[in-house]
């Protein structure tokens, strides 16, 4: 019969001793001030190279396509002023940072133009110079053929396709590319949780069986108490340190701008407005994506942690559970493989089998709900299941750990920690 009074104790003890360590206070610091270094270094760098003044200079064989680009920039295009055997030669000494070479045969349609530089020209300045340079060129052709405006017009026209959901409640606005990409950083996260606090139930296994210390605990509290208490009690902890982090980057958010206006020197507008183009803009997110995400979260976690301290109570240091650790590692990376196949198709029948096995559900689960609107039953379906599986493993992991914890000086193998199960 589980006591509910010990598994409360260990619960309360479990979260209360992790909770003022060291570890858990740097690394909730520490993960505020690394977000804090990635909303402030790309925007730094943008304002502080904003000024920098590049030249290129453009060899124009057509005698018109140069005069155009020169018009718009007269600072970064240049014309040149030598042959382009001239050029290169300056380009290898270092006295150009590079230049545009356009044939003649560019207004017939079968010439290339090329932009040789020295390798540090960067994607933004040669998207530039090509866009630059198709554009004036179409300018050019259709000066030459005349075309009127009502032509240009329609060339020049871009047909967007706006992006709709139909739901039971009718239709919704969506931006698939965006509800992805928070699907991929859910999936991202709840990864990188379950693989890093499953470790810390191993390790706290691991520390106390090699302490001696559980031989004395496990005379007053039953193997299955112990473990559900400790690893509900790093669950609870790892939820606290979730929403600090959620809270810190909410604020981080609403204070981009002074930031970077302390950083920069600038003024609070230009900051402000830097910060929002470095900013990542959320796309509107159902409630029910942000519920399903934290409940598969707990449940990746205990699964998950179940495993890990079946693997501590088989060791004795960290260095022999590499084998034991090799399945259930695997089991956390195979989904990250099928994450763009149930983006791109989260309602097909693989996508649905995937997210709903219990050891890729965690990860893949997410990613669906935040693409498509997830069945109910589907979606209550895994969660009993995943369930289910959490209560077989955490009791096939206390008979584990009611023999491994007692069990010094030899290594486990896969073989005995199945006799394990059966005996105990």
């Amino acid at each position: 019969m589980l006591s509910t009074e010990k598994l409360l104790l260990i619960i309360q003890r479990e979260y209360l001793v992790r909770l003022k360590s060291k570890v858990f206070i740097v690394t909730t610091i520490l993960a505020p001030v690394f977000m804090i270094l990635l909303l402030v270094i790309p925007s730094l760098v943008h304002v502080l190279t904003s000024d920098t003044e590049r030249r290129f200079q453009v060899y124009d064989e057509t005698g018109v396509i140069a005069q155009r680009m020169i018009a718009t920039d007269s600072v970064f295009y240049q014309p040149a002023n030598a042959s382009t055997e001239e050029l290169r030669q300056r380009l290898q000494v270092g006295s150009i940072e590079g230049y545009i070479l356009i044939p003649h045969e560019v207004l017939d349609g079968r010439g290339q133009p090329a932009f040789y530089h020295d390798g540090s020209a960067g994607m933004t300045t040669t998207s530039r110079i090509r866009s630059d340079i198709r554009e004036f060129v179409r300018q050019e052709r259709l000066d030459r053929l005349e075309a009127s405006d009502e032509i240009r017009a329609v060339l020049s026209e871009r047909i967007s396709v706006n992006n709709y959901t139909i739901t039971e409640t009718g239709e919704e606005a969506a931006d698939t590319g965006a509800s992805a990409a928070i699907g991929f950083i859910m999936g991202f996260i709840i990864y990188g949780a379950m693989l890093g606090y499953g470790t810390v139930i191993m390790r706290s296994v691991m520390e106390e069986k090699s302490s001696r210390v559980v031989e004395v605990i496990a005379s007053s509290v039953r193997p299955f108490e112990l473990l559900l208490g400790k690893v509900t009690g790093v669950a609870l902890l790892g939820l606290t340190q979730f929403l600090i982090w959620a809270f810190s980057g909410a604020l981080l958010m609403m204070a981009a701008g002074p930031v970077l206006a302390l950083f920069t020197g600038a003024d609070a507008a230009t900051a402000e407005a830097a910060g929002e183009a470095a900013a990542f803009t959320l796309p509107t997110i159902s409630p029910m994506v942000w519920v399903g995400f934290v409940l598969f979260f707990l449940l990746g976690y205990l699964v998950y942690s179940a495993l890990f301290a079946a693997v501590g109570s088989a060791i004795e240091q960290e260095s022999d559970s590499q084998q034991l650790q090799i399945p259930i590692i695997m089991l956390i990376v195979v989904p990250l493989i099928f994450l763009m196949t149930v983006s791109e198709n989260p309602n097909s029948t693989l996508a649905i089998a995937l997210s709903m096995f219990p050891f890729f559900a965690p990860i893949l689960m997410p990613v669906r709900m935040a693409v498509v609107s997830v069945p109910l039953w589907q979606f209550a379906g895994t969660m009993a299941i995943m369930i289910l599986t959490f209560l077989v493993l955490i009791w096939m992991s206390s008979r584990i750990y009611r023999i491994g914890i007692l069990m010094y000086g030899k290594k486990a193998s896969f073989r005995e920690l199945v006799k394990w199960v059966r005996q105990a």
